[in-house]
Formats: C-alpha cells, sequence, structure tokens
C-alpha cells in the first residue's frame, strides 16, 4: 500500500468513534419511539458488536495495563441511556435497578481516571544491581474494560428477562469497580515508587559511577541497533547505563540487555544523569532526539552507528554535532565528501567493524565448490522515496533463479520489511517457495522464524557461500568473509549504480527494471561459477573495514573508545590503521 493510501485508510478508520457514537445516540431514541420493542435491541446490539471488533486486541489479549479502559466511554454512557429508556418504557424501573444503573455509571467513570493516572505510572528502570524495581501493573487492568463492556451489553437487554439480568448486571458492576478501585490503589503505588526512584537517582548514581552512557530512540524492533554493540562496549571494563526517552524504548531495551536501563522523559529529567564519573555517550543512530543529550558539552558524544553502508544517512551533516565519529575504514570518511558534506577532519577514528570478528572466512574459492548456499538479505523500502532501495518486489523471482542452480537459500529480510504491505506480501511470497521447495528436492532452506529471529546476520553469513543485497550495512560486514557478492539496483543501471554507491565496486550489481531481471542469468553466472571479480573484491574489503588483522578487529575499537574516554593514554592504542585506499586500480 502507497503513503497516500495508508493514509486515506486512517482518515477512513478515524471516522469510527463518530459512526459508534451516532449510532448509540440513536439507540435510546429509537428505544422510546418503538415502545421498548424488542426489535430496537438490534441497534445498540450493532453498536456493542462495533465496540468490541474495534477493541477486538485488548478483548483478546487482557493487556496487563490500562487497555481498551476510557475506549468509546461517550457510546457506552448513550447506552445505559438506551439500558434506562427501555427499563422505563417496559416499567421495570425501580429503586433497585436505579442503584445498579448510577454504579454502572460509577464503573464507567473511573476508567478515564485511571487511564489518566497510568500515565503517570510509567517505568523508570531495570536492570538496576542490588535494587529491585516495579515497571508494570500487579495483575491485569485491562479486565476493567470488557468487564465494563459486558455489564453495558446486560443491562441494555435487562428488561427482557429482568429477574434475570439484573442481579447479573449488578455482579459485573461490582467486579469492575472491584478492579477498579484495586487498580486505582496499585497506580498510585507506582507512582510513589517512581517519585522516590526520581528522588534518590543522583545517589544511586553515584554508587554505580558510570563512566558512559548509551543513549538510544528508535521505533519498534531495532533494539538491534543497540544490542550488537553492548559486548564490545563490556570490554571497556568500566560500568555504564542505557538511556531510553520513551516507554517503549524502555520495554525494548529492558527486554534484550541485563544492563542497566533507565527511562528519562522530559530534558529536565536528563540533568539528574550527569555525575562526576560520567566521561561520555556513546549513540548508535542520528534520532532527533540525540540533541537533547548532546548539549551537556562537558561530555564527550560518540557515534558509532548501526551499520556501514553507502546509503546518504551514513554521511549526514547531523554527525557534526557529535565530537567523534567511530567508521570501519576509510571509505566512510570519503563518503561524507562524496555527498558534499564537509566534516572536520579530526572528528573521525578509524577503529574497524568489529561485528565482523566472527564471520567466517570462505570455505574456498565458489567455482570449485559441489553445492552452493546463498544469503538474500533484502534491505527495507525506508523512510522516503529517494532512500527505498529494496529489492524486495523483484525477490520472488531472484529466489526463483537461485532455486532453478538448485541452491540452498537463506532467507534474512530487514525487520522493516513488515512496514510495508508491498514488501511484507513478497516476504511471504518467498517463504511459501523456499517451503514449497523444501517439501519437494528436500534442499535445507533457512527461513522464516529460524533465520529472521534465531540466527543472527552473522549466523546467516557463515551459513551461506556467497550473498546477494541491497544497499545496505550487510554488504560491508559480508565483506570481510571474502565470499562473493551481488547488489540490486532497484532504479539505475549498473554504471549509475556504482557510481552512487561506490561499495558496489566489490559486487555484481544486479540491475532491475520494473520487477524484471533482465541480466539475472548471468550475474549468477558470475556469482556462482566465474567469480572474475574476486580480487578486486578483496581489495575494496581492505578499503571498507580497514586493514585489521581478522583477530584484532574488536580490540582496535575498544582501544580507541579506552582512550578517547581518558581510560588509557593515547599512545596505548595499537597502531592497527587501515589504508586509505584499496590497492590497485580504483
Amino acid at each position: 500500500m502507497t503513503a497516500i493510501g495508508m493514509r486515506k485508510m486512517a482518515e477512513v478508520l478515524s471516522l469510527w468513534p463518530l459512526v459508534v457514537n451516532v449510532l448509540a445516540a440513536l439507540s435510546p431514541v429509537v428505544m422510546l419511539a418503538s415502545g421498548g420493542d424488542r426489535r430496537a435491541l438490534l441497534l445498540p446490539l450493532v453498536t456493542l458488536l462495533l465496540i468490541g471488533w474495534r477493541q477486538r486486541h485488548t478483548l483478546l489479549t487482557i493487556p496487563r495495563d490500562i487497555g481498551g479502559a476510557g475506549r468509546y466511554i461517550t457510546a457506552r454512557y448513550l447506552l445505559l441511556a438506551t439500558a434506562v429508556a427501555h427499563l422505563y418504557v417496559r416499567a421495570e424501573l425501580d429503586g433497585a435497578v436505579m442503584i445498579v444503573l448510577v454504579l454502572a455509571v460509577l464503573a464507567l467513570a473511573q476508567e478515564p481516571l485511571l487511564r489518566s493516572l497510568s500515565s503517570l505510572a510509567v517505568p523508570y528502570a531495570a536492570n538496576l544491581p542490588d535494587r529491585k524495581v516495579r515497571n508494570s501493573a500487579a495483575f491485569p487492568y485491562g479486565w476493567v474494560f470488557p468487564v465494563n463492556v459486558l455489564g453495558v451489553a446486560v443491562l441494555v437487554a435487562a428488561a427482557v428477562a429482568p429477574s434475570l439480568l439484573i442481579p447479573a448486571a449488578a455482579l459485573l458492576v461490582i467486579i469492575s469497580l472491584g478492579i477498579g478501585l484495586a487498580a486505582l490503589i496499585d497506580v498510585m503505588r507506582r507512582i510513589q515508587d517512581r517519585r522516590r526512584f526520581q528522588a534518590g537517582l543522583p545517589q544511586l548514581l553515584e554508587q554505580m559511577q558510570p563512566v558512559f552512557y548509551v543513549y538510544w530512540h528508535a521505533p519498534p524492533r531495532s533494539a538491534f541497533q543497540v544490542t550488537m554493540w553492548l559486548p564490545y562496549l563490556e570490554r571497556l571494563g568500566v560500568p555504564f547505563a542505557l538511556v531510553v526517552r520513551t516507554v517503549p524504548t524502555f520495554h525494548q531495551l529492558a527486554a534484550a540487555t541485563e544492563h542497566p536501563v533507565l527511562l528519562r522523559r522530559s530534558l529536565t529529567d536528563l540533568d539528574d544523569l550527569i555525575v562526576p564519573t560520567l566521561r561520555g555517550v556513546f549513540y548508535v543512530n542520528n534520532a532527533m532526539r540525540n540533541n537533547h543529550m548532546v548539549r551537556y558539552s562537558q561530555l564527550t558524544h560518540i557515534q558509532l552507528l548501526h551499520g556501514e553502508s553507502d546509503k546518504a544517512s551514513s554521511a549526514t551533516p547531523v554527525i557534526r554535532m557529535y565530537d567523534l565519529d567511530f567508521v570501519a575504514g576509510q571509505a566512510a570518511i570519503d563518503r561524507f565528501e562524496k555527498f558534499g558534506v564537509s566534516m572536520p577532519e579530526d572528528m573521525f577514528r578509524i577503529v574497524g567493524r568489529p561485528q565482523v570478528e566472527h564471520v567466517e572466512a570462505e570455505r574456498g574459492p565458489i567455482g570449485q565448490l559441489r553445492d552452493h548456499a546463498v544469503l538474500y538479505a533484502p534491505t527495507w523500502a525506508g523512510y522516503q522515496a529517494e532512500t527505498n532501495y529494496s529489492s524486495l518486489l523483484a525477490g520472488p523471482a531472484i529466489v526463483r533463479g537461485l532455486l532453478d542452480r538448485g541452491c540452498r537459500v537463506v532467507f534474512r529480510p530487514h525487520p522493516y520489511s513488515s512496514r510495508s504491505p508491498e514488501l511484507q506480501a513478497a516476504c511471504e511470497e518467498i517463504r511459501e517457495m523456499l517451503a514449497a521447495d523444501a517439501a519437494s528436492t528436500g534442499r535445507e532452506h533457512l527461513f522464516g522464524a529460524l533465520a529472521e529471529e534465531e540466527m543472527s546476520v552473522t549466523d546467516c553469513f557463515n551459513a551461506a557461500d556467497a550473498m546477494i543485497s541491497d544497499v545496505s550495512a550487510v554488504v560491508g560486514d559480508f565483506l570481510h568473509s571474502g565470499k562473493p557478492l551481488a547488489m540490486v539496483s532497484p532504479r539505475t543501471g549498473a554504471a549509475e549504480f556504482v557510481e552512487q554507491f561506490p561499495m558496489a565496486r566489490a559486487a555484481y550489481v544486479l540491475v532491475v527494471e520494473g520487477q524484471a531481471l533482465p541480466h539475472l542469468e548471468e550475474t549468477l553466472d558470475s556469482l556462482l561459477t566465474a567469480d572474475p571479480g574476486r580480487d578486486e573484491r578483496l581489495r575494496w574489503a581492505t578499503y571498507y573495514l580497514g586493514d585489521i588483522p581478522r583477530d584484532s578487529y574488536a580490540d582496535r575499537r575498544v582501544h580507541v573508545a579506552q582512550a578517547e574516554l581518558g581510560l588509557i593514554a593515547p599512545g596505548e592504542v595499537k597502531d592497527l590503521e587501515p589504508t586509505a585506499e584499496p590497492t590497485g586500480t580504483v
């Protein structure tokens, strides 16, 4: 679906509250006009079904926090008015019923209050040494919503069988009030716990003595940006913590690491983080909120990024706001000049790419291998059309070409691919193709949860003899293996693609025309048999990843980081500088 189509869909969906409220408002009018005819119950029934359908996820999962509390509250008040109208015209509105109705109104009224207070009972920290914290509700508050919806439904129908349904409604209302009261008490305790933590945070940090923070903000399913760096940051041998700004990012990291995670939602909240032992902050992306932390000029701010590629985002002027930019090789520095971005030369530190230390070398020249496993690792669509480098729409044809050659396929799309319905559909088609081929041929393809969740990117590299990818950070890392690779050009010819993305000089370029691949067979011949670009590829690997011994990749970055944070003297950093350009003709 296009961006315009998604916006139109969002506009349509935003009309649902209006539709539900109009139906709910008509319900008591129709009920009174019909004189209590049971057929008039159809309208409130439809309204309740719409509410249930719109909140189906909440009703099915019963979330631990507030869930659907406060949703469609106006419509539910109007449905209670329908119940009053129904009971009135059928002469069932006595004192006991009025008490139940009043309690039902109170049960609904507590929902917005619970929702409002819950917004203050947010998580605040995780994985703190010698301190227990509670970041979630003591029990599922979400039960308030389904119990209240059911209570309203029973009251609407109560006049049909008052002796049975009025007691049932009373029981539901009492249960709802009880859950709501218990939830409010628990929320107040969580708020108090958070405030106590806020007040004691400076003292806690003085005890922890953090030397640096990793500051992070990103969309869902992005924790890999941080976790890829943690093993190497741990080697610095000093205390540190992870700092996030929103509840979703907090939950991502709290679930992904055992290191301390601190949630600081406002600018003033960040002030408490600045303690005497703190020397620097590491960043792994260029999120807008990074500037909130960079303003502490007494600290050393170091950009790591989370990949090495020729994408424009790797050479953005935004990186000027950091003190240092740790890059893998000279290519990352030259990239700024290529994009016309002037940068201070003294801010770069060439440190290699530590994540490739576990990338295994090739089994041998690919033309001599009896069988081939090929990794297809397409990127996602990006945030703008000009940054859409994804080949996934042509992915089924690429995979079909590999299957026709008897290859085993490792399929690992970018985790953000699911954000686009079109790319998600292509992923599903490829998974189905691989499943069908595995069933008919017995070839052991790697795909689905195994390749995308259980295996790391490095595991996928090591399981393959060659790779097909896009303009993506995985290309730079895969170069360390020495194995052949192809890059897909989704919009331009091969010459223009190589000019725009120099890393493609280390690859065979597969051009897409529409969704057709006119040179697929020739490209696969080069990739899987002749491999005429082998020597050139190895030279460019040096340019992008540095002329650093395989067993020194991680140590190089650790030593440079230690020196920049003042943990060791600059002279103790190993002299492992990579060459500025690949040897041979460029």
